[in-house]
């Protein structure tokens, strides 16, 4: 379904959509750089002498990259959601595959600028009573906004090749919800209240908020009116052509760094092409052919050359505009290293610059736990049928930004100074329980050799 069609049908039911139209040209250039290939960048030719020559520029695929480690450190196994119905939310969460598949929706809200949960009540589906859906942002189209927040928003996802669940929330006056559930399809134009997912009721009403909106925590600086989200890359489009430009360099080198062959047109054999036109018998898609002019007589007819491999030079230019690029998406400089040909997670520097990474971690996280409260809220009442008051709270895995080297180093420190004993030093250096940190020290000294005592000697 192309954003047209979903806005055209939704202006035809009277709801008009409250995002701009740059807004989704910009979401569009997102999702191209999210998939890894830009059209109007990464497509381009290259004269041969005779012709053009259509090329493709490489990609190390980054802006993918950058919002799937985002997504890794705010969304991960380690997460925690505490309720005091416990077993009821992670039943919930389980049958919905949370683990994995909110990780995939933070990446993509990362991506696209704006995601969203979406829960609704599923009776027909014994295993699975509450469902939750995981939207990203192509896919969603705010309806009102108050104070920069979307108060009336419509959702659609995708049931098969034709037809698409769309569910508008729409807030009522007294705070309360009316959801209206339809099922469009886009070959007749044309909608129902038939076949809806899981049992659900064409109009719903509910006291409390069934969707919640995710988002990188950042100002929108090319539309500051508007509610939809940033990408996580939207400020680092030029550092992401840099490292393409700069990768597809360093590939060429090796390709382009071959022997040269330049050839003199009229020393050749040649073909008459369809448009008439003399063509020379090699491949013209080969660069390592050049031809040379024919009206250039004082060129010899055949030259080689051999060029020296500048790898050194682009390993250091590339790593350079990988730093740039690190540093604004928010991980900080030197936080990607490339070597060799690929990219990796600088684990060394992330210690050295957590502090930037970590302020950055917890600016997410303001946005992110109120909306992962607020969907377990929203879980909860769809299985109780009554507003959940209790509290909830979300526990976030920060390891990743711990100084494991300073913290190996203080407990070898307390260790030879006797404040703590062997057990304590492996728990802490290891990542062992009490148990296998035991089991650990008795079978070091089950190793060590016996030291027979010396007999003293007699006086």
């Amino acid at each position: 379904m192309t954003n047209d069609v979903i806005d055209g049908f939704l202006e035809k039911l009277g709801y008009p959509i409250a995002m701009s139209g740059k807004h989704r040209q910009l979401m569009k250039e997102w999702h191209a750089w999210y998939r890894g290939k830009v059209d109007s960048f990464h497509n381009y030719t290259v004269y041969n002498g005779f012709e053009n020559v259509d090329c493709e520029k490489l990609t190390l695929g980054m802006a993918k990259r950058s919002a799937e480690d985002w997504a890794d450190l705010l969304l991960n196994e380690k997460v925690e959601i505490m309720t005091a119905s416990q077993n009821a939310l992670d039943a919930i969460l389980e049958a919905n595959n949370f683990r994995d598949r909110a990780n995939q929706l933070i990446e993509l809200a990362f991506a696209l600028g704006t995601g969203a949960f979406v829960a609704y009540a599923s009776p027909s589906r014994t295993d699975r009573p509450v469902t939750i859906n995981y939207i990203n942002g192509l896919m969603i189209r705010p309806l009102k906004i108050e104070n920069g927040e979307i108060v009336d928003c419509a959702f659609a996802s995708q049931l098969n090749q034709d037809e698409y669940y769309i569910t508008l929330h729409t807030r009522q006056p007294d705070g309360s919800y009316r959801i209206e559930n339809i099922v469009f399809s886009e070959k007749s134009g044309q909608y129902s209240v038939k076949n809806l997912p899981g049992g659900v009721k064409p109009i719903v009403k509910s006291p409390v908020k069934l969707f919640w909106i995710v988002k990188p925590n950042l100002v929108n600086n090319i539309e500051l009116d508007e509610a939809m989200g940033l990408s996580v890359y939207a400020n680092a489009v030029d550092e992401m052509k840099d490292v393409d430009t700069k990768y597809d360099s360093y590939e060429n080198e090796f390709v382009l760094g071959r022997k040269r062959i330049f050839v003199r047109g009229d020393t050749v054999q040649v073909n008459i092409g369809p448009d008439g036109k003399p063509r020379p018998a090699f491949d013209t898609k080969d660069t390592v052919f050049y031809a040379i002019p024919m009206e250039d007589k004082e060129a010899k007819p055949i030259q080689e050359t051999d060029s020296k491999l500048r790898v050194e030079e682009h390993d250091r230019g590339l790593q350079t505009a990988l730093n740039l690029f690190g540093d604004k998406v928010g991980f900080g400089a030197d936080h990607y290293v490339f070597r060799d040909g690929k990219v990796y997670t600088n684990e060394a520097q992330v210690i050295s610059t957590n502090s930037k990474m970590y302020r950055r971690l917890k600016k997410h996280e303001l946005l992110l736990e109120p909306a992962l409260i607020g969907l377990t809220q929203s879980v909860l009442y769809l299985l109780t049928g009554k507003p959940y008051t209790a509290d909830v709270s979300v526990n976030f895995d920060d390891s990743i930004i711990e100084d494991t080297a300073e913290k190996k180093r203080q407990a070898l420190l307390e260790f030879n100074a006797g404040l703590i004993d062997a057990v304590e030093y492996f728990k802490l250096t290891r990542n062992m329980d009490q148990a296998a940190a035991e089991k650990f020290v008795q079978e070091i000294e089950a190793r060590k050799p016996e030291v027979e005592e010396e007999p003293e000697p007699e006086e």
